[in-house]
């Protein structure tokens, strides 16, 4: 394995490719086009020339709206060969022009792009219409020429959006040799090698899904990538891809493992998960559930229980924190037990423990009043480390730091807003402070009540969001529910009964809505202020309520 961290992404590639190392892309038919690292690093440095050529200078902002692809990929290492940073973009959810172009020019304003690369289509419908130039991808030629001296380690590369999921997304920039480290890191943790195969169908707009990819092809892997949309078209392709080419390694969110596990149930494979060493799960919370599901299901196919590999980490830290150990099962703890710092509790659902810090990466607990907590206490997590960036983004002349953000960079730590605690140098995540429900004196976890509330039938799992009304004291549960409008009243009694059940405090409301309209991040986390906003405004798309 190479583990090299301190040197830039075109260095890590080309020291890469002398080991093996391979990019396969899979198209919405899955059909393979397969790029060794040596062919990829010749690509990329063709469209630096054609790129060069067009204008973009090392140090550029470039925007990237496009469909994942190798090309794409291809791109991504060229711009970072000129010294460019890149943020990739997600497609606006609505379709009309008018949003399309406001969003995507609000994001390029943010980062100071000097252009955008898209696809054809896009290019058409958006050029002469934004403040700078917009180029079709395809169209860039594959022009070798003298390219620029490689840029250095602590060059920009990657302004990545936050995913918004408590307020307004921000722009957090990673250094190049930020982006390398992180991964090479977790692989050491993880015990990856040359010759291992990463599958991934996450999106490049996601850092989960960037820096993975990109990581990990600067560490040799023989990397498989797929179409998101094939993922949400048909989740089961996830596994059946990982089966097809004994992958050892994969990642995704805890609500793709239950999809899998879910097409997995419906329609049985002949998979072979035997390969599996280590199937990440992070950029959302844990749940137990999932976990239970997840391996009851897939074991029947192969997978061991000891692969699936809880992570913890967030854009400010580049990719990941904490990661579990391979070759073990996931340790799962009951929470009575836990002590409190100031001002917080305890959640009552167990929690899952998210593993050891990286190499040279440091995690501590404190309490609300800056207190550092022993093992067992709960309180908001703080983490220092190379990854870790060193603020947010910021345009010549505006603040670096922002004003209602809820992660903050003091004195090299960064805290995060989360709120855990640690046991045996484990790290275990409760949920965020700035979504707590502060009812009676008592701090309420929403996970707590969106868990209980997914345990019943008819509700869909990943779609409750759960919030507190400012200064009222009460709290409000919204979900989504399975059938027709008249058979939904019955299930939202029936979930609110359970929910005085089963938790500390009984919901003042319970909303079922229409599925697919619940408010989520481009990524699909749940966004609860947005929620209580859209409630409050009358705008959620209301089937029944039960008070």
């Amino acid at each position: 394995m190479l583990y090299q961290s301190a040197i830039s992404i075109p260095e890590a590639m080309r020291s890469a490719a002398a080991h093996g190392g391979s990019l396969t892309f899979l198209d919405a038919k899955l059909q393979a086009t397969r790029h060794t690292l040596d062919e990829l690093n010749d690509l990329a440095e063709g469209l630096a020339g054609g790129l060069a050529k067009a204008g973009i200078a090392p140090g550029d902002r470039v925007g990237v709206l496009a469909p994942t692809s190798d090309r794409m990929i291809a791109t991504l290492f060229a711009l970072w060969r000129l010294g460019a940073a890149v943020a990739v973009l997600p497609r606006p959810r609505q379709t009309d022009g008018d949003t399309i172009r406001r969003e995507v020019a609000d994001r390029l304003a943010a980062i100071g792009a000097a252009a955008l690369l898209t696809d054809a289509a896009t290019a058409t419908e958006l050029s002469g219409r934004l403040p700078l130039a917009v180029w079709a991808m395809d169209a860039v030629p594959n022009a070798p020429a003298a390219a620029p001296p490689p840029p250095a380690p602590d060059q920009l590369g990657l302004l990545q959006f936050t995913s918004g999921t408590t307020g307004r997304s921000k722009v957090v920039p990673v250094r190049q040799a930020q982006l390398v480290g992180n991964v090479a890191r977790c692989a050491v943790a993880l015990r990856m090698r040359p010759g291992d195969t990463y599958v991934s169908w996450l999106p490049f707009y996601h850092d989960m899904g960037i820096v993975s990819v990109v990581g990990l092809l600067c560490q040799g892997l023989d990397v498989v990538v797929l179409e998101p949309e094939t993922f949400l078209r048909r989740p089961a392709t996830w596994m059946e891809v990982v089966s097809r080419y004994r992958a050892a390694i994969t990642a995704g969110p805890n609500t793709a493992y239950r999809l899998a596990a879910r097409a997995q149930q419906l329609r049985p494979a002949a998979l072979d998960l035997s390969a599996l060493r280590v199937a990440i799960n992070g950029a959302e919370p844990v749940t137990v559930d999932v976990v239970e599901e997840t391996l009851g299901t897939l074991a029947t196919v192969g997978m061991r229980p000891e692969a699936l590999c809880p992570t913890y980490g967030m854009a400010e830290t580049t990719l990941v924190v904490t990661t579990g150990e391979p070759g073990r099962t996931v340790p799962v703890l009951d929470p009575a037990s836990l002590t409190v710092g100031a001002g917080l509790d305890r959640p009552v659902r167990p929690v899952v423990s998210c593993g050891r810090p990286l190499p040279d990466t440091e995690v501590t607990i404190r309490d609300l009043d800056g207190r550092t907590l022993p093992d067992d206490a709960v309180g908001e997590v703080f983490v220092r480390g190379p990854g870790v960036v060193d603020g947010y983004w910021s345009l010549p002349g505006e603040r670096r730091d922002v004003p209602d953000g809820d992660v903050r960079i003091l004195d090299g730590w960064l805290r995060t807003g989360d709120l855990g605690f640690l046991r045996d140098g484990e790290l275990y995540v409760c949920g965020r402070i700035k979504d707590m429900i502060i009812i009676g004196g008592r701090n309420l976890y929403p996970e707590d009540y969106e868990n209980a509330a997914e345990r019943v039938d008819g509700v869909r799992s990943g779609n409750v969001i759960a919030f507190a009304l400012a200064e009222q004291e009460r709290m409000v549960v919204v979900a989504e529910g399975l059938g027709r409008d008249d058979s939904l009243t019955g299930l939202a009694r029936e979930l609110f009964d359970r929910l005085r059940a089963d938790t500390q405090y009984a919901p003042h409301e319970v909303v079922l809505v229409r599925a697919g309209t619940l408010p989520k991040t481009s990524s699909g986390k749940r966004q609860r202020r947005k929620c209580r906003e859209q409630y409050l405004a009358g705008e959620l798309r209301v089937v029944c309520t039960v008070r």
